[in-house]
């Protein structure tokens, strides 16, 4: 218990004389006077470029910008083109085998989105459990 209450009292000494020691400095006097002088009459810079509207950064959160038109919050057009372009045969979706990280993926397990994305007409093929079959 006493080497605990040393310890923090050494601490305790450290840390305070390591407060008074950064002290502010003082910006009065000679110190204030010679900065004046040194950077007090440089002319302010400016930028060359233009100011409108979108040179502070992109759209507000949630809104959309597309080809300099601000779109609110589910209104921008959305273009889906399709991953394979050539091949036009369906993908066969097996609804008996999925596992749960496929059921959190809504891109292989949404047919409508599959097919909007993939240009490919989908399948859908369900077993049905038992033993009838």
């Amino acid at each position: 218990m006493r080497a605990i209450l040393l310890a923090i009292t050494c601490i305790s000494a450290i840390v305070l004389g390591a407060a008074l020691c950064l002290a502010f400095e003082d910006v009065g006097g000679d110190f204030g006077s010679a900065w004046l002088e040194k950077y007090g009459t440089k002319e302010p810079s400016t930028f060359d470029n233009p100011n409108s509207l979108w040179d502070w950064g992109n759209a507000p959160k949630g809104f959309a910008l597309r080809n300099g038109t601000l779109y609110p919050p589910g209104t921008a057009p959305q273009w889906y083109y399709p991953f394979i372009i050539a091949d036009y045969s369906p993908i066969v979706l097996n609804r008996s085998e999925l596992t749960n990280p496929q059921l959190e993926n809504l891109y292989t397990t949404d047919p409508w989105l599959l097919a909007q994305l993939t240009g490919r007409p989908v399948s859908i093929v369900s077993e049905p459990k038992g033993t009838l079959f």
